[in-house]
C-alpha cells in the first residue's frame, strides 16, 4: 500500500445547471488481484468525515463505496445500468446508475480515472455526472 495524493474533480449537471466540486487529499493506493484500490477521506458539510473506497476492476467497472455521514455503493460499468443503494441520515433509496464512460490509465505508479454516468430514481433522470480522479505517488 502506497501513500498518494488524490485529486478529484466532479461535475454534476441537474436540469442544465452545472456544479463543479474539486478535492485534493492524501490517501492510499494499492493493487489487489488485478484491481486498483484508492482510499481517501473527506470532510462533509456540517462536520463529520466520509471515507471513500474506490475499486477499479480489471474489466474497467468501478465500485465507489462511501461510509460515514453518507453511505453509498455505486457500481459504474460502461453501457450498463446498475441499481445501487444511497443512504443519508434522512433515509435510503435505490438509484439507477447508467455508465456512459469508464477510462482508466492506472498502473502500480498511479495514473488517472474518468467516469461519466447518469443517475435516475425509478427511471426518472436526476443528474449527469463526470468524475475525474488523479492518483500521484507521494
Amino acid at each position: 500500500m502506497k501513500k498518494v495524493l488524490v485529486k478529484v474533480k466532479g461535475i454534476q449537471i441537474v436540469d442544465g445547471n452545472e456544479t463543479v466540486m474539486e478535492l485534493t487529499t492524501e490517501g492510499t493506493f494499492r493493487k489487489f488481484e488485478g484491481d486498483y484500490i484508492v482510499t481517501y477521506s473527506e470532510e462533509q458539510e456540517g462536520g463529520g468525515k466520509t471515507k471513500t473506497l474506490l475499486t477499479v476492476q480489471k474489466n474497467n467497472s468501478v465500485i465507489l463505496e462511501r461510509r460515514g455521514g453518507l453511505n453509498s455503493r455505486l457500481i459504474i460499468t460502461k453501457g450498463e445500468r446498475n441499481n445501487c443503494l444511497y443512504a443519508i441520515p434522512q433515509g435510503s433509496l435505490t438509484l439507477g446508475i447508467y455508465g456512459k464512460e469508464v477510462t482508466s490509465t492506472l498502473t502500480e505508479n498511479g495514473g488517472s480515472l474518468r467516469m461519466a454516468y447518469n443517475i435516475d430514481a425509478n427511471l426518472t433522470p436526476i443528474s449527469e455526472n463526470i468524475v475525474e480522479i488523479t492518483v500521484e505517488e507521494r
